[in-house]
């Protein structure tokens, strides 16, 4: 909202914009009939570089009225004392701080506040008012160079102003001398007319640049008024207002005084106390460098003798220590290698286990192949039974049928090797597993 605000204040103080709807109103009043008056109409709205001659004009009237209004505005602010006034004695640099937090409370558009708020400023940044007159002077020069550099815009329309009327009377002359031909030699009323209009434009030029130059050196009077209101109310409410050895208090001066001179005596002391500790340090480093060598040689001397003895230990040590790590890898080298044997051993075995293991898994592969041929030949047995008992009892012969079909088991079983142990079956069991199919 701020960056909104800020260009809102532009836009609506800027001369060109009011400029542009003066002379919009002004010719809509002409053209509207309002404005007829022949020598308005025809220095006026006669001819289009009129146009822009007017045009301009405003643009420089209102650029000339906002700034008038500034300083008004400015001027009725400037009797206020924002300091307030000045207490008996001064005040000390320690002030400064609180009497740029009263500026605080004012507008940071006003001028004089603009211009305390500088000073007080550079009393704080430098920590002496002793050359605040020097830059309250310095402040005023640069607040009036910038007026006068505000008054461009001003300056330019009153150059360009009668620019173009010398060029409307120059097109006019030119369409003129253009448009004349042998036939209107005789009637050159016209002509003249044409003329007439041509140099219209450089009169409305030079009058409307005339009235701009004299708004201009109104409002340019007003302003240094303003100017030098505010450079006598910025020098009332600082000159004088801060202690300095200049200043025409006794207590202050005296003061300044004797800093100085407490100050010369404390700088003349630490002079004389750096040579006493420079001297000292000479003697010191002199003694401490002569203590520092025969102690140095002793230290070296002793430490040799020390570091030959520990290190001696120290071989001795690591000869003993070597031997029993030698030692006890070898031991582990051979525990290691009756345990590989072991292992291999063992693994060997393992293989011959697991070879007998593999020809034991063969056999009972070949043996449950003779087991499941037997078992087709039982099953094949089992239906010749069965049509068997049906025959022999329908034949009356069942138990001869039986006794044979006995035989015939026992052999089969025979024939099998002993692996599936049938038994035998009586006459009676037979009869009874017939009965039972």
């Amino acid at each position: 909202m701020s960056a909104i605000n800020s260009l809102a204040a532009v836009v609506i103080r800027s001369p060109i914009l009011w400029g542009a709807a003066a002379a919009f109103c002004f010719y809509a009043l002409i053209h509207g009939g309002l404005v007829d008056n022949p020598m308005a109409v025809r220095y006026l709205a006669g001819h289009w570089v009129e146009y822009v001659e007017v045009g301009m004009f405003f643009v420089g009237i209102a650029a000339l009225t906002l700034r008038l209004q500034d300083v008004f505005a400015q001027r009725r602010r400037v009797d206020a004392e924002p300091l307030g006034a000045i207490p008996v004695g001064g005040q000390t640099l320690d002030d400064v701080d609180a009497l740029l937090e009263e500026l605080d409370e004012h507008d940071a558009g006003e001028r004089l506040t603009g211009r305390l708020r500088a000073a007080l400023d550079f009393v704080r940044r430098t920590g002496d008012a002793n050359e605040l007159e020097d830059h309250l002077k310095y402040l005023a020069d640069i607040d009036a160079a910038r007026a006068a550099q505000s008054y461009g815009l001003v300056r330019f329309v009153i150059w360009a102003i009668p620019i173009m009327g010398f060029l409307g009377t120059v097109i006019g002359i030119t369409v003129a001398i253009a448009n004349l031909s042998p036939s209107q030699m005789e009637n050159i009323t016209d002509v003249v007319a044409g003329l007439g209009t041509a140099f219209d434009t450089t009169a409305t030029a030079l009058g409307l640049s005339m009235v701009l130059m004299f708004s201009h050196f109104v409002v340019d009077r007003q302003e240094q008024s303003l100017l030098q209101r505010v450079d006598d109310a910025s020098w009332s409410a600082l000159a004088g207002r801060f202690q300095t050895i200049d200043s025409d208090n006794g207590t202050a001066f005296a003061m300044a005084k004797l800093g100085d001179a407490v100050g010369r005596s404390s700088a003349r002391l630490l002079e004389s106390q750096e040579r006493a500790w420079r001297s000292m340090q000479a003697n010191t480093k002199d003694q401490l460098s002569s203590a520092a060598d025969i102690a140095g040689t002793r230290m070296a001397a002793s430490i040799a003798t020390a570091v030959d003895g520990v290190l001696a230990g120290w071989g001795d040590r690591l000869q003993d220590a070597n031997r029993r790590i030698l030692a006890d890898r070898e031991d582990r080298w051979s525990s290691a290698s009756d345990s590989m044997a072991t292992a291999m051993q063992q693994v060997s075995d393992l293989v011959v286990r697991m070879d007998e293991q593999q020809r034991i898994l063969v056999e009972q592969g070949e043996i449950l192949g003779r087991v499941v041929e037997a078992t087709r030949d039982l099953a094949a047995l089992e239906r010749t039974l069965a049509r068997n008992l049906e025959t022999a009892a329908a034949s009356a012969r069942f138990e001869e049928t039986l006794n044979a079909l006995g035989a015939a088991v026992q052999l089969l079983a025979s024939r099998t090797g002993n692996v599936v142990d049938t038994g035998r079956l009586s006459a009676r069991e037979s009869v009874s597993l017939g009965k039972a199919a």
